[in-house]
């Protein structure tokens, strides 16, 4: 029977690298987005480890890992790995305090979470890594994104193009989320929420090895918790700007990615009854606003369809890859006519 882990992350991106690297090492994952709902999943799952990130809007690491010890007294506690992308000793310390002895920086990499476990004493499974042969193909394609250190990616996910690939396309969606929070944030002065989403861009920077965004991330949160407002409002629109083309450049290489491989494994048709039923759930997806399974759910289709619906397909794809649902929904609506 598999071990179950449970991880906690605010952001996605940092969920997505996680989660793919336990689940190729052997275990079952469940995934928290706050530290809520990681204490409403431990009241029904027993853990045998959880991953918990330190800073969290509402209930930050540490609050969460009090109120499930609290909630498993008299019962096999689970082991926890505190995450944090500033381990300095302020950090530390709060992790010890709480009994957290395995500590993690951010971005975790895969060999280093392999000997975290094998020191804790959890055994894990050893997979054959995959996607090299994406690795010539898209190099050149990485290599033109400028801050973008894709070697550097591709090592945090135990060389796995495929995996640094399906990261990167998380992170449009996370760095766009961010991005619409931020911009909704003008002129509010509200410098706490500055920093959280600062701090969740930096992180998704450092998660797929582009640094220097990382870095001009890093320098705005920390002037966003010394309250220095001027300095804030005066550096956004240029570091917006920067990150929407950052993430532009991001979503051109996921497309030709998504385009090489739909290639690559085309062949195999599904059947009109199948394709019913996932542009029913696709479209389900679109009005849910849920970039990731629409963008899952895209690349299964497009595999598998037939030449005269592929335009259908793209169209939708398109609009999604711009954020705008209504006009994907519109697109549906006249592929499902066309059927």
């Amino acid at each position: 029977m598999k071990n179950v882990v449970l991880v906690v992350d605010d952001n996605a991106a940092n969920i997505f690298a996680l989660s793919t690297m336990l689940r190729q090492m052997g275990f079952e994952v469940d995934e928290a987005t706050s530290g809520v709902e990681a204490i409403n999943l431990s009241c029904h799952k027993n853990y045998r480890l959880i991953l918990m990130d330190y800073l969290m809007p509402e209930m930050d690491g540490i609050q969460a890992i009090r109120q499930i010890q609290f909630i498993m007294k008299g019962q096999e506690c689970p082991v926890f790995i505190g995450l944090s992308a500033t381990l300095d000793e302020e950090v530390t310390a709060t992790f010890q305090e709480v009994g957290v002895d395995f500590l993690m920086e951010k971005p975790v990499r895969a060999v280093k979470l392999k000997e975290m476990l094998d020191q804790i004493g959890i055994s894990v499974i050893e997979e054959e890594e995959e996607g090299q042969d994406q690795e010539i193909d898209m190099a050149n394609v990485l290599s033109e994104i400028a801050g973008l250190n894709y070697e550097k990616g591709i090592d945090l996910m135990a060389g796995s193009v495929d995996n640094y690939m399906k990261v990167l396309k998380v992170c449009v969606g996370n760095i766009r989320d961010n991005e619409m929070a931020l911009d909704s944030m003008r002129d509010t002065g509200q410098m706490r929420g500055f920093a959280l989403h600062f701090h969740s861009l930096k992180g998704i920077f450092l998660n797929i090895g582009a640094d220097e965004m990382a870095g001009l991330s890093k320098a705005l949160e920390l002037a966003a918790k010394e309250e220095r407002i001027d300095y804030v409002e005066g550096s956004l629109d240029a570091y917006m700007e920067q990150v929407r083309h950052f993430a532009d450049q991001i979503r051109a290489a996921w497309n030709h990615y998504a385009s090489y491989k739909s290639d690559t494994i085309r062949g195999g048709e599904v059947s009109g009854s199948e394709f019913a039923c996932q542009l029913a759930e696709l479209k389900q997806h679109i009005e849910d606003f849920e970039y990731i399974e629409i963008t899952e759910l895209l690349d299964q289709m497009l595999a598998g369809c037939r030449d005269e619906l592929r335009e259908g397909l793209e169209e939708i794809s398109c609009a999604i890859q711009a954020f705008d649902y209504d006009l994907a929904l519109e697109a549906w609506e006249r592929l499902d006519s066309s059927l």
